[in-house]
């Protein structure tokens, strides 16, 4: 029996155009009092500070171990506490909720499950479980508390959100970026192609020529290239005039990063939205690449680690085996055998990537354990890779 370490998994939550805008931490089944000592021991690691776009919803099972005194303790503005719907009924509960809203933090009415009245009239936000799909009830709900930010939780696939979407949701979260639709996929098979084989010659450092021929060949791969390389993560002062000179700027090691990424850009069916599964690989290569650091790793088995966590997704992505995806790149077979059969220590990592953003189980527990991973590592890890996704939403 693995013993509960009160180490959670952290679930992305994101918005209509797939941006991540929240965390929610799943501290199992964790009282209240332990949840908000873990939040103050996280504002000394500066969590709030280092992900300040980021706001963090905050499930509390009881309102009696959160202390009346949390906004000395913790950032109102950034936490958003939800709580129970049944609890809300409670008079002594409500007298609390005020006094936490007359303070600066936002509630929400979690597990939200009221077809015709509001267990509490103050009301304002909801979050409903839709793990057996959305509830029919919920598109009255958003209606009626129309300036509310609405939250669906646990979706488990495109059409779930799409039906989410579609009742007035405005927050969403749960495994659905692993289930897309079937019009998701690529289109453009020429686009496809061109973008492995220009992960290809990246890998093996083909001359600049050969780079700047395939972008000349896509305009839309072009626009990235120079938007990336004129974005505010690069700081650039100098007018881009050519191929060559975006590729310089950007570097060899980025512009492989950022072709990665642009396998997941590019499947999109909504002008303007990220494809729901960039978030989640991003989250998995910067998760591998901290890791591996945590472990001593050299720059190029960092690189690797990265590129585990970034392709680990590609079979959703073109839902297609694995190993047939992987084929034309022409991979180390150390890689390859961590991504396939989860060998080495690279593999032993991506297993745990794997559910470091989802719902928290006694699979969590096992794996942190294997890894021998310590709390205060496992944030740090944490820490870097939500920061990097924040950097993808933004430039992407």
């Amino acid at each position: 029996m693995v013993q509960y370490s009160g180490i959670p998994t952290f679930l992305p939550v994101t918005n209509s155009q797939q941006q991540l805008v929240a965390i929610c931490p799943d501290f199992g089944s964790l009282e209240s009092a332990v949840i908000f000592d873990t939040l103050q021991d996280w504002k000394s690691r500066e969590f709030f500070e280092k992900l300040s776009s980021v706001q963090w919803l905050i499930g509390c099972p009881d309102l009696q171990g959160i202390p009346c005194d949390i906004h000395t303790r913790l950032p109102a503005a950034k936490i958003v506490l939800c709580i129970p719907e049944v609890l809300c009924g409670d008079l002594e509960n409500q007298v609390r909720l005020r006094h936490f809203l007359a303070n600066g933090f936002r509630v929400v009415a979690d597990q939200f499950a009221s077809p015709l009245n509001l267990i509490w009239s103050e009301t304002k936000h909801i979050a409903i479980d839709c793990k057996n799909g959305v509830p029919f009830y919920s598109k009255s709900w958003t209606q009626k508390l129309s300036s509310g930010i609405h939250w669906a939780k646990n979706l488990s696939s495109a059409l779930e959100y799409e039906q989410a979407f579609s009742a007035g949701f405005k927050l969403f979260s749960g495994s659905y970026p692993y289930r897309p639709p079937s019009t998701n996929r690529t289109a453009d098979g020429s686009a496809r192609s061109r973008l492995l084989k220009l992960l290809g010659l990246v890998a093996r450092d083909a001359d600049s020529w050969e780079l700047e021929d395939l972008f000349r060949q896509d305009t839309v791969l072009s626009f990235m290239l120079f938007k990336l390389v004129s974005s505010a993560a690069f700081a650039q002062t100098v007018k881009v005039s050519s191929f060559g000179q975006a590729i310089n700027l950007l570097g060899r090691r980025q512009l492989q990063r950022w072709l990665q990424l642009l396998l997941y850009a590019r499947q999109q069916d909504q002008p303007g939205a990220l494809n729901p599964l960039m978030p989640r690989a991003a989250f998995r290569a910067s998760m591998m690449e901290a890791l591996c650091q945590k472990f001593g790793g050299s720059k190029d088995e960092l690189d690797a680690a990265f590129m585990i966590g970034m392709f680990s997704l590609l079979d959703k992505l073109f839902d297609s085996e694995l190993k047939d995806v992987l084929q034309p790149l022409n991979l180390d077979e150390k890689i390859l055998s961590a991504l396939l059969n989860r060998t080495g220590l690279l593999g032993a990592c991506l297993n745990f990537v794997e559910i470091a953003d989802l719902s928290r189980t006694e699979e969590f527990e096992s794996q942190i354990s294997k890894l021998e991973l310590d709390a205060g590592s496992y944030y740090e890890c944490v820490l870097h890779a939500y920061s990097w996704v924040n950097q993808v939403c933004r430039d992407m």
